[in-house]
């Protein structure tokens, strides 16, 4: 239950390069590699011209291998065209870019298509952008990540429409405020397919179980994620027990400011070396940063007001990057409820991410958002999410109740006067001149 992403369809198969399409374990990623074989064979490429390597089957072997394998690829097919090589899952290999570097520079590839896939941000960044200069070609950065909610629905409730992909801004308008009460017939819908969402989240084989009506996802969808999230951190060295005391730390405090030593300080099995007594704030952030990388989490900060930057010293806020992590997380917490004001946060969180950060820096700022932030108060409180470039910010308050008094939004709308505000609420809609409620189920497709 996914689209291919535009890679399939716009990537030039003639004209030679280096293409890393990143994101999470089992987003699909494989199987936008299989639908651009079948689009070059409709085009009439020739078979032989097309390779496609699972570097999985060598994972942890000398990068030198890896340029072996690619060399006796393009002699085996022999194409006289442009070849279209295909990595899949290339950071299996450490220094991958090392072998992709020297298959390039010998000018066994200089005149191919190369599309690198990986599920570590933070590898495939330092491996294309600083291990790789000048040798990208036409080639350029793709990333696929899970359905948003309004994809979700859409997929689960065939009644509702595309989600219209508006900012909070263009809500504030008056066309933006008649298509939010047009939109309320198909509230009900959107209220079911968020509570679905909120345990399934958007990742292909989860999707295909909510709208086959699972009730909730299968132990294989979340084996699946939960494998792939521990692979990444017993790389690094940590335990199963510390990984998911990671998850779990990180669901108790959703919704919530939080600083890394706070976090270190309440895990109950520490992470790194199993001689230490206790995990280091040091530690727990390199982990953190580790997730978020690997598109696993997402870390909001403060807004640095007098620089409109990050403020990476202070509190913070840390969110799952898809909702079935928390379903995952709340496994391994016998008698712990969802928190379903602080899920709704994290979902609208993310959408205000996906929707305000650049798409030319959305594949590598999991770990510290150029767009979206947390705003502090004059008097020290806080505005759940200020979104967009610099000064320019658009404010989100997440009241996820019934009755919503109106001071909450014009608390809002005070912090940043003369700025788009909306409060998202259960269930109502009201309009007022400086900011709006909106149910969040609704405010969430809306932001698609």
């Amino acid at each position: 239950m996914r689209f291919p992403t535009e890679l399939v369809a716009e990537l030039d198969l003639d004209m030679p390069g280096i293409h890393v399409l990143r994101g999470p374990r089992q987003v699909g990623k494989s199987t936008d590699l299989k639908l651009l074989i079948d689009r070059a064979l409709d085009e009439g490429h020739d078979a032989r011209s097309v390779i496609y390597l699972t570097l999985d089957l060598i994972e942890d072997q000398p990068h030198a291998e890896l340029a072996a394998a690619i060399k006796r690829a393009k002699t085996l097919g022999r194409s006289p065209s442009v070849s279209l090589i295909l990595l899949d899952e290339v950071t299996a290999v450490p220094r991958w870019q090392t072998a992709v570097k020297a298959v390039w520079d010998d000018g066994t590839v200089r005149g191919d298509v190369l599309v690198c896939t990986g599920s570590s941000a933070l590898d495939l960044q330092q491996g294309a952008a600083e291990r790789l200069p000048g040798r990208r070609g036409a080639g350029s950065d793709h990333l696929v990540l899970p359905q948003t909610f309004g994809s979700f629905a859409r997929s689960v409730a065939g009644t509702v429409p595309s989600s219209p992909k508006l900012t909070v801004a263009d809500l504030m308008t008056t066309a933006g405020r008649d298509m939010l009460r047009d939109a309320q017939v198909h509230r009900p819908a959107l209220e079911d397919a968020l509570e679905r969402y909120l345990k399934f989240g958007g990742l292909p084989a989860a999707v295909a179980e909510a709208v086959a009506g699972e009730p909730e996802p299968t132990d294989r969808s979340k084996r699946v994620l939960h494998d792939s999230l521990l692979r990444e951190v017993q790389r690094k060295g940590a335990s199963v027990p510390a990984a998911n005391a990671l998850l779990e730390r990180v669901a108790r405090s959703l919704g919530s400011k939080t600083n890394w030593s706070t976090m270190a300080r309440e895990m109950d099995v520490p992470l790194g070396s199993r001689r230490a007594a206790q995990t280091s704030h040091h530690t727990l952030r390199s982990y953190i940063e580790l997730l978020a990388g690997g598109y696993f989490l997402f870390i909001v900060y403060f807004l640095r007001a007098d620089r409109a930057t990050n403020n990476l010293t202070n509190d913070k806020k840390v969110f799952f990057a898809d909702p079935l992590l928390h379903t995952i997380a709340l496994d391994h917490v016998p008698g712990v409820a969802p928190d379903i004001p602080a899920l709704i946060e994290n979902a609208v969180g993310l959408a205000l991410y996906r929707a305000y950060e650049s798409a030319d820096r959305l594949v590598e700022t999991f770990v510290a958002p150029d767009n979206l932030h947390i705003w502090q108060t004059a008097r020290g409180g806080e505005v759940d999410f200020a979104a967009g470039p610099g000064r320019t910010l658009d404010l989100v308050e997440v009241k996820y109740r019934s009755n919503v008094k109106r001071q909450a939004g014009s608390a809002t709308a005070r912090a940043q006067p003369g700025r788009p505000a909306v409060v998202a609420t259960r269930d109502q809609l009201d309009f007022h001149d400086h900011y709006s409620l909106v149910p969040a189920s609704t405010l969430l497709w809306a932001l698609g």
